[in-house]
């Protein structure tokens, strides 16, 4: 037999490797974004692969820690049910004059594809369409926390305004 190893210290070798790893994993995913535009697109591909903890690192980490069990339930099921696809999409950062740890990212131009709740059919729309159907640009909130920037939307049902509720 030419093997030295014993069977319990390979089985601990590869449990402290796991361990490690895993420990890894924690350490970098809620870190933030290096750019406003990133913590955005951190934001979009986190509810495109219903990555449910992704998501929840993508937002500002006082937002999620607000949230009660409740809204955590309620979230998550809001979460798991969307379909959105999101194409091209490309950003334009407006930095708050009064405070550089905040700014809104506009969304310039793309297209994003779901489920339409009311008709239950896929639909298409592109940013474009949106500003001249609804003369608004889609644009997201984002705030510097520790460094990093993260999306600023509210989690917790104490935090959202009145008539989105």
């Amino acid at each position: 037999m030419g093997n030295s190893a014993k069977p319990g210290a390979v089985r601990r070798l590869a449990a402290g490797i796991v361990l490690v790893l895993g420990l890894t994993i924690v350490l970098v995913a809620g870190c933030g974004a290096s750019t406003p535009q990133q913590a955005v697109n951190n934001f979009y591909k986190a509810i495109e692969a219903h990555n449910w903890n992704a998501y929840l690192d993508s937002v500002l980490p006082n937002n999620v820690r607000r949230m009660t069990e409740s809204d955590t339930s309620s979230q998550k099921k809001k979460f798991k049910e969307v379909d959105y696809k999101y194409n091209g999409l490309q950003y334009k950062t407006v930095i708050d004059k009064k405070d550089p740890n905040t700014a809104e990212v506009e969304l310039t131009s793309g297209t994003i594809t779901g489920t339409n709740p009311s008709t239950g059919k896929k639909e298409s729309t592109t940013i474009a369409e949106i500003k001249k159907s609804y003369g608004i640009t889609p644009t997201v909130k984002v705030q510097k926390y520790k460094g990093t920037w993260y999306v600023n939307t509210p989690l917790a049902t104490a935090d959202v305004p009145t008539q989105q509720q």
